[in-house]
């Protein structure tokens, strides 16, 4: 839902409660993932807790993540959030390696110099509960939409799916268009959805899909980035940042405003992680001061030649407050990087 009006109130609240919340199922997961309960974000909510409560359900036992929040129990509550941390890093594994053959499949079946309407793919073996999370892996990369299907063991001669839309293609509308029977079931909106398919009909799917597309008017998805201020290094200060966060809590229907730094000289070019697929930028304000900007899942030649200390840029970048150390750290999250002639 949009966080707006109401919504962005109820999720105002609901953080506030949470920082103060008594419940040891909580506390525990904040412990396993180093979040300071009195500081909680909606950003780890998004991406800490929620991947892991949801681990239960697409890895396990749905049943443990309500133990976990039930419990009264210390022992029990830290036991049940180690468990939940530990099949969502299963979950990543498995999601990698879906990934890494999904493309391979579609690389193979489309080459390089035909990109795909439509992706339609499937097999009995992929756990349908993960499959949203893999289309729009792929939606990124191929730039179409996306419809996977797997089977429920329990499930006899039907098939479970999801997809995701690209540029403003409406899923829904889109499902819609089809004949009656194609679909046993579906739903969602216009951006993500899911689907029920019986066995027999699934190779008709595609052909069906890409009937039902090219009926219907798409829009090129703008490729380009729409920035809310121009800001200075010597802005990037937690009196900025506290005027941001009135705007607060953020989320879809109420983005994060995003700022550009023309022409902004980098000081030192940094990757991490255990992969080296993360990276950091740092500046220098007109007092010497140093700025971090840091951006995940992106390297070096992310835009092209690997960027180097020296280079001049037009930084685009979202305010962000980390704890390294339960220390409060103020830093940029990258968006987009525009090199300067």
């Amino acid at each position: 839902v949009p966080l707006v009006g109401e919504n962005r109130a109820l999720a105002h609240y609901g953080l506030t409660v949470l920082r103060k919340s008594p419940r040891v199922g909580l506390q525990a997961l904040l412990k396993v993932t180093k979040i300071d309960q009195r500081y909680v974000s909606e950003d780890d909510i998004g991406f800490m807790i929620a991947p892991r409560i949801n681990a239960a359900s697409r890895m396990g036992i749905p049943y443990d993540a309500f133990r976990l929040f039930a419990t009264t129990d210390p022992v029990e509550a830290g036991t049940l959030a180690t468990h939940l941390d530990t099949i969502n890093t299963e979950r990543k594994g498995v999601v990698a390696g879906m990934v890494k053959e999904i493309k391979k499949q579609v690389s193979h079946r489309y080459g390089d110099e035909t990109p795909p309407k439509l992706i339609v793919m499937g097999n009995p073996d992929w756990k349908p509960a993960l499959l949203g999370l893999i289309a729009g892996n792929i939606v990124e990369t191929f730039s179409c939409p996306v419809f996977l299907w797997g089977r429920e063991a329990e499930a006899e001669g039907i098939l479970k799916g999801s997809c995701r839309s690209y540029g403003s293609m409406h899923m829904l509308d889109l499902m819609h268009a089809t004949p009656a029977g194609t679909f046993l079931q579906f739903g969602g909106h216009a951006f993500a959805a899911g689907f029920s398919c019986a066995q027999e009909k699934i190779h008709l799917l595609e052909e069906t899909l890409l009937t039902g597309i090219s009926g219907m008017k798409q829009d090129e998805k703008s490729e380009s980035v729409l920035v809310d201020a121009e800001l200075s290094l010597d802005q990037v200060s937690w009196a900025t940042y506290r005027e941001v966060e009135k705007l607060a809590p953020f989320g879809f229907g109420n983005p994060k405003p995003l700022f550009i730094f023309k022409n902004v000289s980098i000081k030192n070019v940094k990757v991490f992680g255990k992969q080296k697929n993360h990276l950091e930028l740092g500046f220098e304000n007109s007092d010497g001061k140093q700025v971090k900007a840091i951006g995940f899942f992106m390297t070096a030649d992310t835009w092209g030649s690997e960027l180097s200390a020296g280079e001049k840029i037009d930084l685009v970048a979202t305010f962000e407050k980390s704890y390294f150390r339960n220390f409060p750290e103020l830093r940029l999250r990258i968006v987009d990087v525009v090199r300067t002639k």
